[in-house]
């Protein structure tokens, strides 16, 4: 009897295991936060913050459905580049670090946008994608 309390109790343990590890490699891996100020050409700044939750962000990208991005402004030590409807910026040596914010700036045609991001770290994507 008490070889089944202790299997039982090993049981109970790795399948908490498994979902805290699970949580935390499919969880969302930033807090995205999206600002929108309307600017005098007719254009919106739209001012993004984001803090890392994890491991260290490398990467981001941003999936825009209506292709409204007119320019892209990142911070010192990313590269960021967009064809207008995806976003993509990248850093080799300056990461966002666990609970680290970083800001970026775009240009915009419309203020009612919603993105699909992705972060990723050094060779993969962190978490799951989010959308804001």
């Amino acid at each position: 009897m008490a070889r089944v309390k202790a299997n039982a109790w090993i049981f109970i343990i790795a399948v908490a295991l498994l979902v805290f590890t699970s949580y935390a490699a499919f969880g969302v891996a930033a807090n995205v936060k999206k600002y929108v100020t309307p600017m005098d050409d007719g254009n919106y700044l739209v001012k993004l913050q984001v803090t890392a939750s994890g491991a260290g962000i490398y990467a981001m990208q941003l999936i825009d459905p209506q292709a409204a991005i007119v320019d892209v402004f990142a911070p010192k030590g990313w590269c960021v580049v967009t064809d207008g409807g995806d976003y993509l910026a990248r850093t080799g040596s300056k990461p966002i670090e666990s609970g680290k914010t970083v800001e970026f700036l775009i240009y915009s045609k419309t203020g009612e946008i919603q993105y699909t991001f992705s972060v990723f770290g050094t060779m993969e994507q962190l978490g799951k994608s989010g959308t804001i």
